[in-house]
């Protein structure tokens, strides 16, 4: 218990917290390279992340932060190593509650199971502080030695969102920028009009395979069905309180694992 993998590929593989709410378990995708492994996103930090990824790999570790949202930044700080955007350098660097968005209805839900994380309290939860030690901004490029990322910079959901993409594999690390689900443009850092922009952008782009901060991949199709739905108003969720009772209302088992 604690943490799982989902190996995707023989180079890419999901780890998830366990016992936290399906709709808001963060992806933490683990990518291995010839000269360093990449770890895009950590989750909420209710579990030690390095200590387990180091018993998958040798090579040195580039943790990336998409955003600095509490569900994706939590373990950030366990790695000598932090890239993110600029624009969300404050919010990483002092960790917290409100910078990182875990304010509001999100501290009124059951986020973690109780009965898997009987010690985790919602009035003391907190993102540990992570500096970021380095920057990534539109058209900055990583490269692994066998594969490289470009970045784009996919504001809306939060100022700073990026996407790693790999022009070569037509794959996106999309972060929270976009899922195949229910979408954020809510937050007090949100922009709804950017977020447009954003989503027009990700239309026109040539990615097949789309590794998402939640909810299991989905290709090309999914993604422009995603979009449209957003554009019209729809697929947006307004309020988490709301959200989650509707889930409960259904009978639905809000930390139960989802299929891939």
């Amino acid at each position: 218990m604690g943490l799982k993998k989902i190996k995707i590929d023989d180079g890419i593989s999901c780890i998830q917290e366990t016992g936290v709410a399906n709709f808001m378990r963060c992806n933490i995708w683990h990518v291995k390279g010839r000269d360093f492994d990449l770890i895009i996103d950590t989750g909420m930090g209710i579990n030690p992340l390095k200590e387990w990824v180091m018993k998958e790999t040798e090579r040195p570790i580039k943790a990336i932060g998409t955003h600095s949202h509490f569900d994706h930044a939590g373990s950030l700080h366990e790695f000598s190593c932090r890239l993110g955007h600029r624009a969300e350098a404050a919010a990483f660097a002092s960790g917290g509650r409100a910078e990182t968005m875990y304010r509001g209805g999100w501290t009124k839900i059951e986020i973690v199971n109780p009965n898997e994380h009987p010690d985790f309290a919602t009035e003391t939860f907190s993102v540990k502080p992570a500096p970021l030690t380095g920057y990534l901004d539109e058209g900055d490029i990583l490269d692994l030695g066998d594969r490289a990322f470009q970045i784009l910079h996919l504001p809306g959901h939060s100022p700073g969102s990026i996407g790693l993409y790999d022009i070569k594999n037509k794959t996106l690390f999309s972060g929270d920028a976009i899922y195949n689900g229910v979408l954020l443009d809510t937050h007090p850092h949100s922009d709804k009009k950017v977020y447009r922009e954003t989503m027009k952008r990700l239309q026109k782009l040539d990615a097949e395979v789309i590794h998402a901060g939640h909810e299991p991949s989905f290709g090309k199709k999914q993604m422009q069905k995603v979009i449209h739905k957003y554009l019209n108003g729809n697929n947006i969720m307004s309020d988490p309180v709301t959200w989650f009772k509707e889930i409960s209302q259904k009978g639905r088992d809000p930390y139960c694992d989802q299929h891939w």
